[in-house]
């Protein structure tokens, strides 16, 4: 029965409990990384009011007017099979609109996205384990100046095919940022940061899959690093298990309307993280 839930607006003081949430379905988020996706988007919790305890969350973030992206969303294991999902998921969806919305599906998950005109539009790979490359130098490669905001903001919109300027600016202030020029054109960045266990790199933005190798090799060194990219993208995902990474997971990328299209010759290769595309 769900007659006894309601769904406020999520908020920052909901962390320790979606922290709860995230630890009793076992995902890697840290506190940092919970609080940044709360501040970078919108949400709701799930709350039973017979006890008053938080049984579900679920994010979204808005990229401009016709495009969003939702993720983070959990019920916690011992609520499931009372329907919270699906009117959490509904009432996010409510939300978000008019905007069609794009995410990555669990297997759990992934039967009501279809049941909510969900459709799959590719696959993700999650790459993840102790790197044993040092970093390679490029002289195309450089690290990021203040400078760059204004073309990596226009680089990753194209890309991406919706601006995103809060996410990249947290990513930019959080994160070690590198970027790939050719003469004078800024044609590709990766960011590595804390994330999860370890240190995630991601995005990857480049004109060709090789320059994306070259990207990661600029920023990666040894130790625990996470990936997500396109199962399309063998070169990298070929180089990533080479250095001692493995495949942990597939998610379905699904989506639920019509993505703006992407322009210019620049793709997403790795991504920010499963959330935020």
């Amino acid at each position: 029965m769900t007659d006894t839930i309601t769904l406020p607006p999520v908020s920052m003081a909901d962390l320790d409990a979606i922290l709860d949430l995230v630890a009793a379905v076992r995902w890697p988020h840290r506190h940092a990384d919970i609080a940044a996706l709360i501040e970078l988007g919108h949400g709701r919790t799930v709350r039973d009011e017979t006890d008053g305890r938080t049984v579900a969350v679920g994010l979204w973030w808005p990229f401009g007017e016709a495009s969003a992206r939702l993720g983070l969303v959990i019920v916690a294991p011992d609520s499931q099979g009372r329907g919270i999902g699906r009117r959490l998921v509904q009432a996010l969806l409510t939300d978000a609109a008019p905007r069609s919305v794009m995410l990555l599906a669990t297997t759990a998950g992934r039967p009501l996205y279809d049941t909510l005109g969900f459709v799959q539009i590719g696959v993700n790979t999650q790459y993840q384990g102790m790197y044993s490359g040092a970093p390679v130098q490029d002289p195309r490669i450089r690290p990021s100046a203040a400078e760059d905001r204004s073309a990596l903001q226009t680089l990753d919109a194209a890309a991406l095919g919706s601006a995103r300027p809060d996410v990249l600016d947290h990513l930019l202030a959080v994160g070690r940022t590198v970027v790939l020029t050719e003469g004078d054109t800024l044609a590709g960045y990766a960011v590595e940061r804390e994330y999860g266990q370890g240190l995630s790199i991601g995005p990857i933005v480049a004109g060709s899959e090789a320059d994306a190798v070259a990207l990661f090799q600029a920023l990666a060194r040894p130790g625990f690093v996470r990936v997500d990219c396109a199962s399309e993208a063998t070169q990298l995902s070929g180089h990533l298990m080479e250095a001692g990474l493995e495949s942990v997971g597939e998610s379905p990328v699904m989506l639920r309307g019509t993505w703006p299209t992407p322009g210019g010759s620049a793709r997403i290769f790795g991504l920010a993280s499963h959330a935020l595309g």
